[in-house]
């Protein structure tokens, strides 16, 4: 598998307007678009800052999101890494017997982009994203972030 770079790691909140604040402060850093996934296992909302941070809380109180977040707790939750062929290194993880868990295929402000997440299960507890775009930053990074993203993934029929 061509591996880019690290693209961003998620990490898991109960208060996302909270956590933008303190990592924006602490950082001295923007965060992008509010970005809401439907339909995702994890029924999410997220935003996504240009050093590499993906803050997400759940959309839906009762859903899958909110019940990992209070077994689990607040913190890291998943790796994105930039591939440059994602559909080779989709291959790959299918090859190794990772399971996909959603797909997606998206353009923000005339940039496609694809997604690809996997089952944290297959991959030792951390749930893997492998992402295809040009350029260097995310186009979800890159703005503008005064708008809203929403976003319709693709959910294989068996997991």
């Amino acid at each position: 598998m061509k591996v880019e770079k690290i693209d961003h790691v998620g990490i898991n909140v109960l208060d996302m307007e909270k956590a933008v604040k303190f990592f924006s402060e602490l950082f001295e850093t923007e965060f992008g678009p509010l970005i809401i996934l439907e339909p995702t296992p994890m029924d999410l909302r997220e935003r996504m800052g240009p050093l590499g941070s993906d803050i997400a809380e759940p959309a839906i109180p009762d859903k899958e999101a909110a019940r990992i977040l209070k077994h689990r707790g607040e913190g890291l939750n998943g790796l994105s890494i930039k591939v440059k062929n994602l559909e080779e290194a989709d291959a790959e993880m299918k090859a190794r017997g990772v399971r996909e868990i959603w797909r997606g295929s998206f353009e923000w402000h005339g940039v496609p982009f694809k997604v690809i997440g996997y089952h944290p299960k297959d991959t030792f507890g951390v749930m893997i994203e492998l992402t295809e775009y040009e350029g260097e930053l995310h186009p979800l990074m890159a703005g503008p972030h005064d708008d809203v993203a929403r976003f319709t993934f693709e959910m294989p029929s068996s997991k």
